[in-house]
């Protein structure tokens, strides 16, 4: 099915699309507000994790590159399934300066080839949301012909505001734990001994979990990332041993949390606590704007969540200064 969908893909690409990724970085570096979903690291971390195959591609303007497009194909119980990132098909990306004319022109062609590349795989229906900026015309374009919309909520934290600001906005119970955190164990960023500390995480995480979730080469593509500047890794740690971990991800607009692991025994320490402050700190100190911490579960969630879901939740919930709520639609293919 490679060779077939990579064929198709050629031959049902919009004029002034390429699949030559060479100017990718480009148009990220000229645009004020790219999310993490938008770097090609990610696009590569997504691919491996599902098993997908890239249909990614940049988006010209008289021979000019003006935007990025993530797209991946993946099955799942051989079902075909397109998506930035697992789940949702999320907007193109543009750089500064380009007409809402030229933008709206662009997006109605690549509603053609999704609905094209949809029945060509035999996807019925498609998930879209939107990244951090909130609300597009590339969404409203989608939601025209939705079948179902709902919401979901994402907690943040503003790091335009000074530190004293940012840590005034946690949750009062939050503030001595961090204190403690910082001063009980040796929680930093990682830069020495990275290749040692990562596969320490690594196995800290295959530790909790109880099983291997996802493949070797996903975790290799994230190490590359730290190497390369679009992550980080805080270890928190007891006179050199690893009690626990957050690997995070960024751009020089935002950053997301992504995993983290802790020693089971000591779940009930403040380590995590910790771990987010060091990330805070290092967000801000990168010049980042805001700070993804995930999903707000709540009991009325379209997709009910589990107590696990809800406890962490409840703790990124402590940090955060922001809820924004973020929109996805079911779209059913035309």
């Amino acid at each position: 099915m490679t060779h077939r969908l990579k064929a198709k893909v050629k031959k049902i690409l919009p004029q002034d699309v390429s699949l030559d990724l060479s100017e990718w970085d480009s148009v990220l570096k000229k645009s004020s507000n790219p999310s993490v979903y938008h770097l090609q690291s990610s696009v590569a971390y997504y691919i491996e994790y599902f098993n997908g195959e890239n249909s990614s591609f940049v988006l010209y303007e008289n021979k000019k590159a003006i935007g990025v497009f993530p797209l991946l194909a993946y099955q799942n119980n051989e079902k075909w399934i397109l998506s930035a990132n697992g789940s949702y098909i999320l907007e193109p990306l543009f750089i500064d300066g380009v007409s809402k004319k030229t933008k709206k022109r662009l997006e109605k062609s690549l509603k053609v080839f999704i609905n094209k590349l949809s029945k060509f795989l035999g996807v019925t229906e498609n998930k879209f949301s939107i990244s951090f900026k909130g609300m597009t015309s590339w969404y409203y374009l989608w939601l025209e012909n939705a079948q179902e919309e709902s919401i979901n909520h994402h907690l943040s934290v503003d790091l335009r505001k000074n530190l004293s600001e940012i840590r005034l906005q946690f949750r009062k119970s939050y503030k001595p734990l961090v204190n403690k955190a910082l001063k009980e164990w040796d929680i930093s960023i990682c830069t020495s001994d990275l290749n040692k500390d990562f596969e320490a995480f690594r196995m800290l995480h295959l530790e909790v979990s109880g099983k291997e979730t996802r493949s070797r080469e996903s975790w290799d593509i994230q190490l590359q990332n730290i190497i390369n500047g679009k992550a980080f890794l805080v270890t928190a740690k007891d006179n050199d041993l690893l009690i626990g971990g957050g690997l995070f991800s960024y751009t020089k607009f935002m950053g997301i949390y992504g995993v983290g692991a802790y020693k089971r025994e000591l779940f009930d320490k403040p380590i995590g606590h910790g771990v987010q402050m060091k990330a805070i700190e290092f967000l801000k100190e990168k010049g980042c704007q805001w700070y993804e911490i995930g999903r707000r579960h709540y009991l009325v969630d379209r997709v009910k969540p589990t107590k696990k879901e809800l406890s962490i939740s409840h703790f990124k919930e402590g940090f955060a200064m922001h809820t924004f709520v973020k929109p996805h639609c079911t779209v059913n293919v035309e």
